[in-house]
This record gives structure tokens, C-alpha cells and sequence, in this order.
């Protein structure tokens, strides 16, 4: 004899169904993972910086990741030295110098970093960029914008 009360199982298994589909439709879908997803992929050459860089921006040197270049800078995604945050860095190419700026909220969209020649945000792919070209900001690759 069960102690089991009769539909107890399916109502749970309702409530756990339920509680997964809200949970997806509360999951960012605006590209956010697709700029995790660069800290999965193995760090290349490219993304490695100079120890005199990485000890202006203060940022775990293993997860750099170079999102792109214009003329006079070069952008990277990186962690916090915590690992918590997502970081844009900026590095000024002439100067051998560079900025970070780290956001701890999940999506790092608008997430901006400025060197007083050079200024560059975080825009994740499905980001509406409309306004933000009206702004005088300019794409540069999937996850960046530069003014």
C-alpha cells in the first residue's frame, strides 16, 4: 500500500515542466550566449596581450578574446581577474596602453570603455543598433560598436 496521494506525480511533474518553460522564457536570447561562448573557444595568439597591457586593464589574461580592430585601437572581451564579470578592453595599438570596463550584470550590453581618443561598447548580436547608429556609433563586428 502507497501513501501516494492520486495525480500527485503528474501535478509535480506539471509544476517542473512549468517552472522550465519560465525559466526559458526568462533566458536572454539576445545573442548573450553567443558571447560566452567565446570563452569556451581556445585562446589564439591574436588574443594574448603584453604583461605591461594586462596590468592596466586588470583582467584575467587567459580569457582574452580580440573582437576586432580599427585604426588606432584594438578591442578585446575578456573575465575580471574574480572571473564573475565580462569585461570590454580597449587597447590604444600606438601607445601600448589599455582600459577595461567590467559589468556584473548577465547581459554586458551598453557596457562601455572610453580612452579619451577611442570610445567602444559591448552590442550583442540582436541588439537594436538603429538608435545607436543615429548616435554616431559605428558596428565593428558582432559584439562591438565603436564611436
Amino acid at each position: 500500500m502507497t501513501n501516494a496521494v492520486p495525480g500527485a506525480a503528474w501535478r509535480a511533474g506539471a509544476v517542473v515542466a512549468f517552472g522550465a518553460a519560465l525559466l526559458t522564457a526568462c533566458t536572454s536570447s539576445d545573442g548573450v550566449q553567443e558571447l560566452e561562448a567565446l570563452f569556451d573557444e581556445e585562446q589564439r595568439a591574436e588574443d594574448v596581450l603584453p604583461d605591461t597591457v594586462l596590468d592596466d586593464v586588470a583582467v584575467d589574461g587567459g580569457t582574452m578574446r580580440r573582437l576586432a580592430a580599427d585604426d588606432d585601437a584594438t578591442f578585446y572581451a575578456a573575465r575580471s581577474n574574480e572571473g564573475a564579470s565580462t569585461c570590454l578592453v580597449l587597447v590604444d595599438d600606438a601607445a601600448g596602453e589599455g582600459v577595461s570596463s567590467c559589468t556584473m550584470t548577465p547581459n554586458p550590453t551598453g557596457t562601455e570603455v572610453s580612452n579619451g581618443t577611442s570610445k567602444a561598447m559591448f552590442v550583442v548580436p540582436g541588439t537594436d543598433f538603429t538608435s545607436l547608429e543615429q548616435s554616431g556609433w559605428t558596428r565593428l563586428g558582432d559584439f562591438l560598436a565603436v564611436r
